[in-house]
């Protein structure tokens, strides 16, 4: 393989073996000896999987991340779905923090800044809330 491959490239790849591996689905070991791939390639692919291919790109298909089997599956397993989604929630939520922290908050105007303030609690909320979720239940 070339040291460049399109994004396309990769995420069809990985979209393929996953396909391929079905129900039992594929840890990042398993991706990279199936694809022929390098660890950051098959990242790569991964994370412009649904972005980058037009049959995935807009719909419902199914990618997740199982943390308990640390596993990638294209196939639907709802209370694994629910799990990705959170997770997903969750990185998302405190990404947008972390912005508002770092860059936005001590730029802002004064006017800004109360509005601001109060959206950096909600997504610290969003946060706590959806590790509160995750955690198991006894």
């Amino acid at each position: 393989m070339t040291a460049h491959q399109r994004p396309e490239v990769l995420a069809q790849a990985v979209l393929d073996a996953l396909n391929r591996a079905g129900v039992r689905g594929m840890n990042l070991l398993e991706l990279t000896g199936e694809t022929g791939y390098t660890k950051s390639q098959v990242k790569r692919g991964i994370s412009v999987l649904r972005e980058s291919l037009p049959g995935v790109k807009g719909s419902d298909a199914v990618y997740t991340w199982d943390p308990t089997d640390r596993v990638y599956r294209t196939f639907y397993l709802p209370t694994v779905a629910e799990i990705y989604e959170i997770l997903r929630m969750r990185s998302e939520a405190t990404r947008s923090s972390r912005i508002l922290t770092g860059t936005i908050i001590p730029h802002a105007r004064k006017s800004r800044s109360k509005q601001l303030r109060m959206l950096k609690r909600h997504y610290e909320f969003v946060v706590d809330e959806a590790t509160d979720l995750l955690e198991p239940v006894e």
